[in-house]
């Protein structure tokens, strides 16, 4: 069975999403979107808070075990999770709407992106933006996605933004500005006490073009060739092999490990690597699944006093009352993401930018047999307060390959997280500016006991190995089908891969180097400026492919 359109988008997600919506505004162009996952009808998928609930189960998020231990002698228990089904990571992730810094698109650019520097991606971000704070030269608003900034406010957030004042930084309206150091109340990607997911910004207003086809539960296997030329994709559908057949592009948004994944079980990577897996190659291209970039983080966990914080929010007659106010006035802390409270750092006076991503909120998650808090799991009983940072700019590199030409093998991650001296002793400034931060004079007297890794954790050897064993990824990988101008770069400036005719890449994983931020937000901008793209190379007959 075959059927065939212009082009053929592989992944639902927050780039995916984009793209479909983009592409299919030409009613003479003929657009398939294939997602593995389902559709998002959950109810717990549109309510902020439901995504404790969908990160743990397999219907809406990809697990992926990762093999590398930690440390020597420590056995391997992470996990990676992404979103699976319809907006793909943006139907389950935490809603912070985060652009990132001017320099990180500027560093895109130098890196042979042309076309990818901050001129350019701030106005796709004006663009996709619907901001409740109103549109100036740094904001959009009348766009897709709605952005609210501080919904859910009490008096320990309002406290802990009062010590980061106190820390120097200046509090921000909007910490979406291009000077990005500050604190301030998270924007989320919200409506009305609803996620706006890809999925609801950019898929929903397109579904019912007759020219836009969605097809869920479907596991595309590879891409399909004649020689170098893309002709389609091989699925399965409810248990069916189809090819569809693509007579303009395929597009892969499956994101920065599935993107890689397909690409290696088509033939697309490191020759002598895919034909010790029998896969015959089709293209050299050995950065596929390589270089990856992530977000590293560490959380500390606080008793919490002289107050009830919003653990009890979450539990008995406490739950009951915000399940009522939430399905009455859309409103409160079932209405809004896990952490209200953010600020962008610098962890050291030296660091001529934020290098650190704070998220602080007055809950605890509860904490498994390691004594350390699982994220987005229940939270504990008792009042808690927690301050969770991210560094941003991690030098180690990691990778993604595939470890059999059977698709539903397991993929072998390896992050190597702190791998440098750079990242170690950012690691361990990150910390101990944390714990300052939690002795500034208005947090202090709702700051108890540290929970996690305690108060004996003091020298800079023993809370190393704290972070090495109790940190956690960031979920922001990136760059493992990275884009430049090099002869090892996978895609080019137009995010055509090198070596093949047809064939692209949007997603994070063509971003060479991380963001100062998270990702969703990003994402949605690389689809938007790809689908600017794609239909600018349509309109000029230009070629499809990165044969160079």
């Amino acid at each position: 069975m075959s059927e065939v359109y212009d082009y053929i988008i592989v992944g639902a997600g927050s780039a995916g999403c984009v793209l479909a919506n983009g592409l299919s505004a030409d009613p003479s162009v003929r657009v398939l979107l294939l997602e593995a996952g389902g559709p998002d009808t959950s109810p717990l998928i549109h309510m902020p808070k439901g995504l404790g609930k969908l990160v743990l189960d397999p219907r809406h998020a990809w697990h992926f075990a990762i093999q590398q231990p930690r440390e020597e002698g420590m056995a391997p228990s992470e996990m990676w999770v992404r979103g699976r089904g319809l907006g793909g990571s943006s139907s389950i992730n935490g809603m912070i709407y985060i652009r990132g810094q001017p320099e990180d698109y500027d560093d895109w650019e130098a890196r042979g992106g042309t076309g990818w520097g901050w001129a350019e991606m701030k106005k796709a971000f004006i663009a996709i933006e619907d901001h409740a704070l109103g549109a100036d030269e740094q904001r959009g608003a009348g766009g897709p996605v709605h952005v609210t900034t501080g919904t859910f406010r009490y008096p320990v957030a309002e406290a802990l933004i009062k010590a980061g004042e106190q820390m120097g930084l200046t509090r921000k309206e909007d910490l979406n500005r291009e000077d990005q150091e500050g604190v301030g109340y998270y924007p989320h990607n919200i409506k009305r006490g609803k996620r706006q997911s890809a999925a609801v910004a950019f898929l929903n207003p397109a579904r019912s073009r007759p020219n836009l086809r969605i097809v869920t539960g479907a596991l595309v296997d590879r891409v399909l060739f004649e020689g170098k030329r893309v002709t389609g994709v091989a699925a399965r559908v409810n248990g069916q092999r189809i090819d569809y057949r693509a007579q303009g592009e395929v597009i892969l948004s499956a994101g920065t490990l599935l993107s890689p994944k397909l690409l290696q079980l088509s033939g697309i990577g490191d020759p002598e690597g895919l034909r010790a897996l029998g896969i015959a190659p089709i293209a050299e291209s050995p950065d596929v699944g390589r270089r990856m970039r992530e977000h590293l983080g560490f959380s500390l966990p606080y008793r919490l006093v002289k107050d009830r914080g919003i653990n009890h929010h979450f539990h008995g007659l406490g739950l009951a009352v915000s399940v009522l106010r939430y399905y009455t006035t859309r409103t409160g802390p079932l209405a809004t993401g896990p952490f209200e409270v953010g600020a962008f750092v610098r962890t050291e006076p030296q660091v001529d930018r934020p290098d650190a991503q704070l998220y602080m909120g007055a809950f605890t998650f509860a904490r498994g047999d390691d004594n350390f808090p699982v994220p987005l799991a229940d939270v504990e009983r008792v009042p808690g307060l927690t301050i969770y940072g991210q560094l941003l700019r991690l030098t180690s590199e990691g990778d993604v390959a595939i470890t059999s030409p059977d698709p539903d093998a397991a993929l072998a991650i390896t992050p190597n997280w702190l791998q440098t001296a750079e990242d170690q002793h950012a690691a361990v400034a990150m910390v101990r500016y944390m714990r300052t931060y939690m002795r500034q004079p208005a947090i202090a007297p709702y700051v108890g006991e540290e929970l996690v890794p305690g108060a004996q954790c003091e020298s800079d050897a023993d809370i190393l190995r704290a972070f090495r064993r109790l940190s956690l990824c960031g979920t922001h990988a990136v760059a493992t089908c990275r884009m430049g101008n090099d002869n090892r770069a996978v895609v080019d400036e137009r995010l055509r891969v090198r070596g093949v005719d047809g064939l692209r890449v949007v997603d994070c994983s063509i971003m060479p180097s991380p963001v100062s931020g998270n990702t969703n937000a990003p994402a949605m901008a690389v689809g938007w400026r790809a689908s600017d793209l794609i239909i600018e190379d349509r309109r000029n007959g230009a070629p499809s492919g990165g044969m160079q």
